[in-house]
């Protein structure tokens, strides 16, 4: 008897910094989705579509849950919780390494923000997989009672230590997903991997670096938008040329990313060409000007041009 085909729709939700990017392009194979050491670097729910030989997942790697101040924060969360009652199954990503450093020390596994996301994820009545990242960082038996302090929270569909580093159990994961989905044709080519356009994912790359590159406050006021994306001599010569808009909200800001003599709006140039290079499989040619937007981040329709959810 042949394995039934499984197509449908998981959620990956977490608080940020959890590893849900990560695990992302592990699993798609290469990038669709940014990452950074710095929390709450996915702004909006980015799709990707994994093909297996008898399942096809359309996997929405979303912001991180946090506590939501300003308009643009507010967007954020939104578009985490707006995925939830979408999905066939919502995978729940935690850190494992401080968690099982809390339990070691006798203190509460959970933190009081995991708790929140918990409930919200519960409210959906979706089924849920609790997956715990970094399990290539801690030794296997430590794990134990942080599984223990979950599953006394919930009756999990599964429970899988992995890591998105490393891949350690992620083909087990993507099992317990298939699992949850029902039974159905594919959805999307399989050739695809994202339904995110190139532009899109060209923007996201340049604030990458932006992250990588820019201290304390300064990236979450930045946002990057595609002027003009030119593909005219893609074909005939291998060449894509790129106009990138950088938007701050201060003058003080724009000096900071341009850097002493442009030093620092060179270099995240060059890295970010690099990356879009692998994108494309093109030479792209790559311009980006900043522009002060005073207070973007607090005005819903500069959001919503940005593709962000209405904050309101």
């Amino acid at each position: 008897m042949s394995t039934p085909h499984r197509f449908g729709t998981a959620a990956l939700v977490g608080r940020p910094n959890v590893g849900k990017s990560t695990l992302l392009n592990r699993v798609l194979g290469q990038k669709v989705s940014i990452t950074s050491p710095k929390a709450q670097t996915t702004r909006t729910r980015v799709v990707g579509i994994y093909t297996g030989p008898n399942e096809q997942i359309v996997l929405l790697d979303t912001p991180g849950h946090h506590e939501a101040w300003s308009p643009m924060n507010r967007s954020m969360v939104r578009a985490a919780e707006g995925a939830l009652a979408e999905v066939d199954v919502v995978v729940l990503l935690v850190d494992l390494e401080p968690a099982a450093h809390q339990a070691q020390a006798d203190r509460p596994v959970l933190s009081v923000g995991e708790e929140v996301l918990l409930n919200r994820v519960l409210q959906e009545g979706k089924p849920v997989i609790l997956a715990l990242n970094k399990a290539d960082a801690i030794h296997p038996a430590w794990a134990l009672p942080v599984i223990e302090a979950w599953r006394a929270k919930h009756e999990f569909l599964a429970i899988v230590p992995f890591s998105a580093r490393t891949g350690l159990g992620v083909e087990t994961l993507l099992a317990e997903i298939r699992g949850a989905l029902p039974e159905g044709p594919q959805g999307y080519n399989p050739e695809l991997v994202t339904d995110q356009p190139e532009r899109v994912i060209v923007a996201e790359l340049i604030r990458e670096r932006l992250f990588h590159h820019l201290q304390r406050e300064l990236p979450y006021s930045i946002a990057v938008e595609i002027e003009r994306f030119d593909e005219t001599e893609r074909e005939s010569d291998g060449k894509v040329q790129i106009f990138a808009r950088i938007l701050v909200e201060r003058t003080s800001q724009r000096a900071i990313v341009l850097g002493k003599g442009g030093s620092m709006i060179k270099k995240i140039g060059t890295e970010a060409r690099l990356e879009i290079n692998k994108l494309l499989d093109a030479r792209a040619h790559l311009e980006l000007h900043v522009t002060v937007q005073p207070d973007w981040t607090r005005k819903p329709r500069q959001l919503r041009e940005l593709g962000l959810p209405d904050p309101s």
